[in-house]
């Protein structure tokens, strides 16, 4: 073990070293003839020991204070361990008892060089070594020099033991990886800063829980505390089972970002049996889920520029036949340097709203610089040809984005189909709204059948448009229905993941490369 030590620090450990000079007169003069005539060895041994430990502490904590000076860390488990040290954080590890210390320091070693394996981490990671060469120092009294010395043994023990502890407990039960940090700051927006892609409100580790944590390495049970931070998930089980058996490295770095993916829990749960609507963006897919059945459809989402946010909220809203309120970042991209072309206009149904005074406009009127001046709206009129399609699906988020029908359905067959400005567009929207309303009675349905220019089925469906056969106006006889109780909807991302609607695993490409951004930051932790 090498430990850094300036000439100054070698002048600070002058006691320690007089120590070890003690405790060497000490074992001579034993050899010599019994200091203790009933004592063992191993009880002499013992007793030197304690003696040493505990002459040795205040020039430890010294020590330690030395490293944590020229600590270079950046793992958030690393950092926290410092804070709690530097702040006066009371010792964990040495200073027990060391026969407790010993079983507590071998026996969390083994188990994380264990979990290491199973989870493709190195045991590196968590300094197994280095601790295991610290005990042996510690339990044959093997100090020769003041490379090897008592309180930079002591101290460094203290330290690799709290954080590999801790770099396992924050990991299993918040995340190796922040997800927030790692995947908001990819992105810059025309007009400055990143684009917000990740908003998942995910559990967090509260200011108390270093403290806790390492609370639980003096009272004894510091591996049953690890076991209790790791994610009580069937899908991470089973990755970690593949794990075992997967030796590509292509296979292994897959398992690696969604087991990752799999600790970070989220605040918004899905009781078991609920319906809620599951969209995966590394699919290009949605699964709309119910115990009983389960509706899958294919969708557009994101394209490289304009990702599709990852979030989850609650659908509450259905809108038939909307209109779409083109928003500012297409309208000053896109359309604005169409200003003065009525006929640009015409042809895609837009036309333009004066902010200040909700006048209508004429489109000639205005020029690009006007329209990019944000005292106007652009809008695009409802139904046929609209861009939102018939349906639009609503749920809160701080994007205005959303589920919904498309007049471009020929996309839908692409293999890549990273295509939209973030919101996401599904190939079967009626099924979905049937599937958001399982209690709505047949006329209700009709009136969505109708008015999106679809057959109707019910009797009273079929009498109102033969009744109406003759009217040359679309039948609009329903803007919106609300959708209660409120259905869950998750936007994720996921490269490995079982299939819903069948349970096999499949695996998709990394679109838009989140796999990378996690693997870059779970590196110091895997071979």
């Amino acid at each position: 073990m090498l430990y850094l030590e300036s000439g100054k620090d070698r002048q600070k450990n002058h006691r320690a070293l007089a120590l070890v000079c003690a405790a060497a007169l000490l074992m001579l003069a034993s050899a010599c003839g019994d200091l203790t005539p009933k004592e063992t060895e191993a009880e002499r041994v013992a007793r030197l020991r304690e003696q040493l430990l505990v002459d040795s502490a205040q020039d430890a904590q010294v020590r330690l204070g030395q490293f944590l000076s020229l600590a270079q860390d950046s793992l958030a488990a690393d950092l926290l361990v410092n804070d709690y040290y530097n702040n006066g954080g009371e010792w964990r590890w040495v200073g027990i008892d060391t026969n407790r210390l010993f079983d507590n320091a071998l026996t969390m070693a083994s188990f994380l060089e264990k979990q290491a394996e199973t989870m493709g981490f190195s045991p590196k990671a968590f300094y197994t070594e280095d601790i295991r060469q610290d005990i042996g120092h510690l339990r044959q009294m093997d100090f020769d020099s003041a490379a090897i010395s008592p309180t930079g043994t002591m101290a460094q023990l203290e330290w690799n033991l709290s954080r590999a502890f801790m770099r396992y407990a924050l990991g299993q039960r918040y995340g190796f990886v922040e997800p927030h940090e790692a995947f908001n700051h990819l992105d810059m927006r025309p007009e400055g800063g990143h684009r917000i892609v990740y908003d998942i409100d995910l559990e967090e580790p509260d200011d108390d829980f270093t403290t806790e944590a390492l609370s639980n390495a003096r009272e004894g049970h510091p591996v049953a505390y690890l076991q209790s931070m790791e994610p009580n998930d069937a899908l991470y089980k089973e990755m970690m089972q593949k794990m075992a058996t997967d030796s590509t490295k292509d296979g292994r770095q897959r398992l690696l970002c969604n087991m990752e993916r799999r600790r970070w829990r989220h605040k918004q749960k899905v009781a078991e049996g609920q319906r809620h609507v599951f969209v995966n963006i590394a699919a290009q897919q949605l699964w709309a889920i119910h115990p009983d059945s389960v509706l899958n459809m294919r969708i557009c989402c994101g394209a490289w520029r304009t990702k599709t946010p990852l979030l989850t909220s609650n659908i509450r809203l259905i809108q038939v036949n909307p209109e779409w309120n083109i928003p500012g970042s297409i309208l000053r991209d896109e359309v604005s340097r169409h200003g003065g072309d009525s006929a640009y206009f015409a042809r895609n149904r837009y036309f333009i709203v004066k902010r200040s005074s909700g006048d209508t406009i004429p489109a000639k009127s205005l020029t690009p610089e006007q329209l990019r001046s944000g005292a106007y709206r652009v809008a695009q009129r409802s139904g046929r040809g609209n861009s939102l399609g018939r349906l639009i699906f609503r749920f809160p988020n701080q994007f205005d984005v959303y589920l919904h029908d498309t007049n471009s359905r020929g996309t839908f067959n692409a293999e890549r189909r990273t295509v939209s400005h973030g919101c996401v567009r599904i190939q079967k929207p009626f099924e979905l709204a049937c599937f958001l309303l399982p209690d709505a009675d047949e006329w209700l349905l009709d009136r969505i059948r109708l008015s999106i220019d679809m057959k109707p089925e019910s009797e009273r469906g079929i009498n109102y448009l033969k009744e109406h056969a003759e009217d040359k106006t679309p039948i609009r006889l329903i803007s919106s229905t609300s959708v209660s109780p409120n259905v869950p909807v998750q936007i994720d991302y996921y490269t490995l993941y079982p299939n819903p609607e069948t349970g096999e695993w499949q695996t998709w490409p990394d679109r838009y490369e989140y796999d990378k951004q996690i693997l870059r930051r779970l590196k110091p932790f895997i071979p």
